[in-house]
């Protein structure tokens, strides 16, 4: 390849999710993965190459090549990677919480985590209220975000500690941060309200307690299982609780979830690391036809 490329950021990235629908991309992906497994899978035409330089502040970039692309495309891998999870998190909330209001605590610095706020909070329906953590007032908020919360009837309230943070919710989210993995090694079973839907997408472990503890496990795909041996979901799934299952069978009825009101279940989200480039080619294309992003030598 020669000449230039397009390059996006961070910040372009998020504004073209404002109108791409990344739940439905990553749940048409995992979808294809699952028939993948009676040997049907159709994989994905592009492919995520890393890129040889660095974005700003040394940020990890990935280049996408796709047939379908009218050029080459960088991007950011870690807003990539948070919008992957992001939208995998709101295929757990929609296919597993049972009708009603949904509570909401996001763990981890909430300041740092207000696009992947925005992606829940515009794909999770009957979401009214969201407690974040380690934002002192709502100034500190991106405005952008907190109106988007008010216009969708949402409260939000600012939380000291993880234990009140999660008090109350039914919906607590350990995001794609390194201090929401912390935040969860704080969470124990006892602070969970009965009925809570716990979505670990960190990339770690959620801590032993809470997995011997929980009264069901899935995982985003089985597929991946024997990748990562030593997550403690995997190495626990041959004795109680067993994992129940993955999202892809929700989603294609392959797996009815079967939850009693009560049940605390934990969603486990193995595929972190992975990036998704059918959702960065949606996200390419939103940018080509909005002129986001910045030509730079190839």
């Amino acid at each position: 390849m020669s000449g230039t490329v397009l390059q996006l950021r961070s910040h372009e990235v998020w504004r073209a999710l404002e109108v791409v629908d990344p739940v439905a991309t990553v749940a048409e992906y995992l979808i294809g993965r699952t028939v993948g497994r009676a040997g049907h899978r159709q994989d994905s035409p592009g492919r995520l190459i890393s890129w040889r330089g660095a974005g700003r502040n040394g940020t990890e970039l990935v280049l996408l090549d796709h047939p379908d692309a009218s050029g080459p495309c960088v991007l950011p891998a870690q807003s990539l990677r948070s919008a992957q999870v992001a939208a995998l998190t709101a295929v757990a909330a929609r296919e597993m919480l049972v009708s009603g209001g949904v509570t909401t605590a996001l763990l981890g610095p909430g300041g740092d985590l207000q696009p992947q706020l925005e992606v829940i909070a515009r794909h999770v329906p009957d979401i009214s209220h969201v407690a974040l953590c380690g934002v002192k007032t709502v100034d500190e908020l991106d405005p952008r975000v907190v109106d988007h919360l008010q216009l969708s009837g949402i409260q939000l309230s600012l939380k000291p500690t993880v234990a009140e943070v999660v008090f109350g919710a039914n919906l607590v989210i350990a995001p794609n941060h390194p201090s929401a993995a912390r935040d969860l090694a704080e969470v124990r079973i006892g602070q969970l309200a009965r009925g809570t839907l716990l979505v670990n997408a960190t990339g770690e472990d959620t801590p032993a307690e809470i997995v011997d503890q929980v009264d069901e496990i899935y995982v985003d795909d089985l597929g991946l299982l024997e990748h990562y041996p030593d997550r403690t979901v995997v190495g626990a799934h041959l004795t109680e609780p067993r994992i129940a299952g993955d999202l892809a069978q929700l989603l294609t009825g392959q797996h009815a979830c079967r939850r009693r009101s009560g049940d605390i279940v934990l969603v486990e989200l193995l595929g972190v690391p992975e990036l998704n480039a059918d959702l960065a080619f949606r996200i390419y294309e939103v940018a080509t036809h909005s002129g986001l992003g910045v030509r730079i030598a190839n």
